[in-house]
């Protein structure tokens, strides 16, 4: 198993420069693993034998910089590596504004969260009747908390 080192990139480029790193990997074989996160401009994550082979690639690299001079170990990035869960910022009681489905652009309070199968039950507050319904955590946007 290799070390993980991060490359400096020109911003913007990073899938680019993951990309060149692909085909570097094919050609010497000694690059394992690319990451290049959305959330992290102008980084990528390359993991490969020692820093000297990923300089020795980068330095034929139009949008590479420059790599950090020492590894990171895999814990600094694993949050990179699982999507954040869509019910996480959601609560019990908040108004909702649902926006996909046949409810789209109704508001609904929150009444129940699913964690695992990351659903939420909601109850619209426009209807005449309270009826349940159950939707996907991603269909909904946050309007306010209950109390404010």
């Amino acid at each position: 198993m290799g070390k993980i080192f991060v490359v400096k990139t020109q911003v913007g480029q990073e899938e680019n420069v993951a990309s060149l790193f692909e085909k570097a990997s094919k050609r010497t074989g000694k690059i394992y693993a690319i990451l290049a996160p959305k959330e992290l401009r102008g980084y990528i994550f390359v993991e490969g034998e020692d820093i000297e082979t990923i300089k020795r690639i980068i330095r034929h690299m139009r949008y590479a910089r420059d790599v950090l001079d020492k590894d990171i170990p895999i814990d600094e990035i694993e949050h990179f590596l699982f999507p954040p869960s869509a019910v996480a910022n959601i609560e019990e009681g908040m108004i909702v504004e649902l926006v996909s489905g046949p409810f789209k652009g109704e508001k609904a309070k929150v009444t129940r969260i699913d964690d695992t199968k990351e659903e939420i039950t909601v109850e619209l507050l426009d209807a005449m009747v309270p009826i349940p319904i159950t939707v996907r955590g991603e269909q909904v946007r946050i309007l306010k908390k209950e109390g404010n």
